[in-house]
């Protein structure tokens, strides 16, 4: 007996491969058909984080039933939610137990299992420990996504930085030297002398607050990024970030004989690629004892802003114009890679899309 597509009605399906199962497709439209427990068969042959996975029991809201008929029973099939908080509406028909996915629904219904991961780390709430935490070090805490990768390149900027700052930390003579031969003068760069600060003036820092702060961020933002761009090019952004970030202090501050230091150029930049490229990500953040989660945009800007208004009220002591330039750059660096992370990190593009849902931050607020 013919069994017939349900989003093109009158066309037959035809036998083919998927994964490694034989499955019913509309050579029409694409859509697959899945019958029994084909589809947990198929979700299993792909990387998803998941051997043995049971596609009905992550599904979310149900629907009601759909205007689509079964191609087995030719009964009304059921419309369910792909996740709780992922609202693409996928059909069941639950008397053949079988699954009818569009061909535009396939890659979020292989990636279900690692979109429900990713979505329970974000979503999930605040607790006593990260109260605790962000209490006693005001840092914020991070939601995102867990990194694909292990980010070696991270762990070992981090490394670098705390190698190098213990080297000269505990003599006094050794880090004047240190500084004036690599922290940034403007003046000196400008006329030629000691040009290459730009970039080794960001592997240095002025005091063991500076460069715990500093690593932090490094440390919470920079293994996600890593994870998106690959090693090697993560590293060379970052790179080409901190040397991006001093020459726009150098180009607002040309004759200027006070010394630079700090990641934070560099670290600047890659909030405007996180702000860009994970943009459902949340960070957690204190009012007094409260702690609320709030879109990292929101964070970012925010920090943005604080810049600003260090600048025009002429506090000293912060370089704001490393970290605005670091900022703008990322931002710009992001917009050019967007498409092509997106593209070789689907899960990534899933998320950022308008089918994820997102716990509101009033529902995250938290009082110890």
């Amino acid at each position: 007996m013919s069994m017939y597509c349900p989003h093109c009605d009158n066309t037959p399906l035809i036998q083919t491969r998927y994964a490694a199962e034989e499955v019913d497709a509309c050579p029409s439209c694409g859509g697959l058909w899945f019958q029994n427990h084909e589809l947990n068969s198929a979700l299993a042959d792909f990387d998803n984080g998941d051997d043995n996975p049971d596609f009905s029991q992550h599904l979310g809201k149900p629907l009601g039933l759909t205007e689509r008929e079964c191609p087995s029973c030719q009964q009304k099939m059921q419309g369910y939610h792909l996740l709780e908080h992922y609202e693409v509406e996928i059909d069941i028909c639950h008397p053949c137990n079988s699954t009818w996915i569009d061909k535009h629904e396939l890659d979020e219904v292989c990636h279900s299992p690692r979109l429900k991961e990713a979505l329970g780390e974000i979503n999930k709430g605040v607790t006593w420990k990260s109260w605790l935490f962000e209490f006693l070090a005001r840092m914020p805490v991070e939601y995102n996504l867990r990194p694909a990768i292990k980010p070696y390149v991270t762990w070992a900027l981090i490394a670098v930085n705390v190698v190098i700052f213990a080297s000269y930390a505990l003599n006094p003579m050794f880090a004047d030297y240190i500084f004036e031969m690599f922290a940034e003068r403007p003046a000196d760069v400008m006329h030629g002398i000691h040009w290459w600060t730009p970039l080794t003036a960001t592997f240095l820092h002025g005091g063991w607050m500076h460069l715990i702060g500093n690593m932090y961020f490094l440390w919470v933002v920079g293994d996600n990024i890593e994870a998106a761009l690959g090693h090697k090019r993560y590293l060379g952004i970052y790179l080409l970030l901190g040397i991006g970030a001093s020459f726009v202090s150098l180009a607002a501050n040309p004759d200027s004989i006070i010394q630079s230091v700090g990641a934070s150029g560099a670290i600047a930049g890659l909030f405007g690629l996180y702000m860009l490229w994970f943009p459902y990500a949340r960070f957690s953040f204190m009012v007094f004892v409260w702690q609320f989660k709030i879109p990292v945009w929101v964070y970012f800007i925010g920090w943005l802003v604080l810049n600003f208004a260090g600048m025009y009220m002429g506090e000293g002591g912060v370089d704001y114009w490393a970290h605005i330039g670091g900022f703008i750059i990322g931002c710009i660096v992001a917009a050019i890679l967007k498409k092509s992370v997106y593209e070789n990190n689907p899960l990534q593009a899933m998320l950022a899309g308008p089918n994820a849902r997102f716990r509101k931050p009033e529902k995250d607020k938290k009082k110890k």
